[in-house]
């Protein structure tokens, strides 16, 4: 994608994230009344009165949270959104006549979820939205700062919940749309944050730091930094490297660590986030 310019693959990921989410309405969720919060569930849950597409519906709803957001935002900083919507709910439509793939609601509730989380990852890498109640939510945290984001998304989120329960008649339904919302969100979480997931690595050594840090960089490719340190119990110098490493490379590194000083500290120290220096690359960091 190295002559894609950003805004092409700021709509692929878009439009891939679309697809994803009217595949998940259309194969799992609303032929099994699992209405997963934002406009879609409460479309999922509304359908069951007018006759109209989950798609069509999304996008009526749509309408006032998309003036809304020309209103606060600008026309310049909301058109993509817009177009991203009638995209959206276009594709819903489209897809809302492919078959269920299962009637049963654990199992629609599962893989919904999954393909509801891959779709969220593709959209928030792409820095896309389709509007919703992800955008109503960013505009109500500017009215309401005090508010923030999460806490007004489980509030809308558990509100649509509760109002497919009622609709249904069926308690059942609003529990499986809250283990579609869990498997979503930690999809997501580990798609968005899991590729820059890693570990800290804190090395304690009496040696020469060059007789360490020298096979480390040449086997793993990754950079070490080195500071001076002191034993406050010996009052000996040390010296402490400090690297970053994928979780699969420790046990690597614990051994060409123990192969120069057996006498060595290691210390392994988890990161949520690796970021910058083209560490995805595996590169150095000079």
């Amino acid at each position: 994608m190295k002559n894609i310019s950003k805004r092409q693959r700021t709509w692929i990921y878009i439009c891939g994230g679309n697809l994803l989410y009217a595949l998940a309405l259309s194969l799992f969720l609303t032929e099994n009344n699992i209405a997963a919060g934002g406009l879609a569930g409460i479309a999922v849950a509304v359908g069951k009165f007018i006759p109209l597409g989950v798609g069509t519906l999304t996008l009526i709803m749509n309408v006032p949270i998309l003036c809304s957001a020309v209103v606060v935002n600008g026309w310049t900083y909301t058109v993509d959104t817009i177009i991203a919507a009638v995209i959206y709910s276009f594709t819903v439509d489209l897809l809302g006549k492919l078959p269920v793939l299962t009637r049963d609601p654990l199992v629609a509730a599962i893989f919904g979820g999954v393909l509801y989380g891959l779709g969220m990852s593709l959209l928030t890498i792409g820095s896309g939205s389709v509007g919703g109640t992800d955008l109503l939510c960013r505009l109500l945290n500017k009215k309401f700062p005090f508010l923030s984001v999460a806490k007004l998304s489980l509030f809308i989120d558990g509100g649509i919940v509760v109002l497919a329960m009622i609709v249904f008649g069926n308690v059942g339904v609003g529990l499986y749309a809250i283990i579609t919302l869990f498997v979503c969100s930690t999809v997501a979480d580990k798609i968005i944050y899991g590729i820059r997931q890693g570990n800290i690595c804190v090395i304690v050594t009496a040696k020469n730091a060059e007789e360490i840090s020298r096979p480390l960089m040449a086997t793993t490719g990754r950079a070490v930094t080195r500071w001076n340190g002191n034993g406050m119990y010996t009052g000996e110098d040390r010296n402490v490297l400090m690297m970053a490493i994928r979780p699969k490379e420790v046990y690597e590194v614990e051994k060409l660590v123990k192969d120069v000083d057996r006498q060595a500290f290691m210390v392994v120290i988890p990161a949520n986030e690796l970021i910058g220096s083209n560490f995805a690359a595996a590169t150095f960091v000079k």
